[in-house]
């Protein structure tokens, strides 16, 4: 059986609920994040995916369980503390500024540095060298980029906070299947900065490809939980996606799962 990472999480998510006002849409999720290595959570809509990422970023507030940012319990931490914490959040959507350019949309991203404009303008050096056709249009307006570009950027504001594990909401939604798969190699890249990521997808194979842990979420709850080096047969992994796996994890999850 294949051993854990090495180390302690850098995001550690226990037995989380969260909601909207009484409504319960999130039962009871338990997911970690280490650095440089990427976890997919995926799980069709309505199954709590992002209300799982709202509620880790505090901007759901979390109802039951814990979570742990670099060992620091942040449960019931503000938005910005956790941000300036080290987590990072790209929401689904591409939301960037449409009318600032390139550049001035990374500078907005790290403002909670506290750092000079010229010394971010810099710091931007490092998003483009991680996405270098930014750095080819950093004095265009971003509203004139293609969706995929776009995607990029967002990703690009999150990366000037520095965060020590990013949290990515669908990046490939919206997008053709080509630039889908760029901006998956993309995202994968972040693990070689040491990054932990948590990225929701429900493009499930193109996600898994650059998976290292694989959780599906199901009505609020967890179905399964696994280090893809332990899933031998990916026809598991769809049964318990289209709801067929039920009551919680799966056999090749029982090793690495949530405790």
């Amino acid at each position: 059986m294949t051993a854990e990472p090495s180390g302690e999480p850098v995001l550690r998510v226990r037995d989380l609920g969260t909601g909207y006002g009484d409504l319960r849409v999130v039962w009871d999720v338990s997911i970690d994040v280490w650095p440089g290595e990427m976890t997919v959570l995926l799980g069709r809509n309505g199954a709590g995916k992002t209300s799982t990422l709202r509620a880790v970023t505090g901007l759901n507030k979390a109802v039951a369980g814990s979570v742990e940012l670099a060992g620091a319990d942040v449960t019931r931490a503000a938005v910005h503390q956790r941000v300036r914490g080290g987590l990072g959040y790209v929401q689904e959507g591409k939301r960037v500024f449409h009318k600032q350019t390139v550049e001035q949309n990374l500078i907005l991203g790290g403002y909670t540095r506290g750092m000079s404009r010229s010394a971010l303008r810099a710091e931007a050096g490092s998003v483009y060298e991680v996405f270098p056709v930014l750095g080819e249009k950093r004095g265009l307006l971003a509203g004139s980029l293609s969706g995929g570009q776009q995607q990029m950027l967002a990703i690009g504001q999150a990366l000037m906070a520095r965060p020590k594990v990013l949290l990515l909401d669908e990046p490939s939604g919206g997008l053709a299947p080509v630039v889908m798969g760029e901006v998956m190699r993309q995202v994968a890249r972040l693990k070689e900065r040491g990054i932990g990521v948590l990225l929701v997808e429900q493009a499930l194979e193109a996600s898994v490809r650059v998976a290292d842990h694989v959780v599906v979420l199901d009505m609020g709850r967890v179905l399964f939980s696994a280090r893809k080096d332990e899933i031998d047969d990916l026809s598991v992994l769809r049964e318990a996606y289209f709801g067929k796996v039920s009551g919680g994890s799966s056999d090749a999850g029982k090793s690495s799962g949530p405790t």
